[in-house]
């Protein structure tokens, strides 16, 4: 009975990050959605790419052209929490995603190159190597 208090506790942090968690997705969604009805036009596709530090991370989500890696579209995220929100990049408009952008912090830098690797049909060819498959980093299948 002396730890009831304490399982509680843990019980309710575990809920409240659970659905953080869902809100985060369901806002992501949400973002992908909106870019990708606001840039539907041949030509473009609508890539992301992430990385993650040991605080913090960032989310870059980009609508390239195929041919010349111009940005027509983008948003991106960087933060610690489920707290964290899309910040629309209309300074990042009509410039190429192969050069420094402006405003750019290093992990944001490193999500841009991993989201070019994601245009279909492009060989991963990124400052940025891809990430191990999640069973290569946790040890399985060796």
């Amino acid at each position: 009975m002396e730890y009831l208090g304490f399982c509680a506790l843990l019980v309710v942090a575990m809920v409240l990050n659970t659905v953080g968690g869902l809100m985060q997705h369901r806002y992501y969604v949400r973002t992908v959605r909106r870019l990708a009805s606001q840039h539907n036009k041949a030509g473009c596709f609508l890539v992301s790419g992430r990385t993650r530090g040991r605080f913090r991370g960032a989310i870059a989500i980009l609508v390239l052209r195929t041919d010349d890696d111009i940005i027509d579209g983008a948003a991106v995220m960087e933060g610690a929490s489920v707290l964290a929100r899309f910040k629309d990049r209309p300074d990042w408009v009509g410039l190429s995603a192969i050069r420094p952008l402006p405003h750019c912090s290093p992990r944001l830098a490193a999500a841009v190159a991993q989201a070019r690797t994601r245009v279909p049909g492009r060989t991963a060819t990124s400052a940025m190597p891809a990430p191990a498959p999640i069973r290569r980093r946790l040890g399985w299948g060796r």
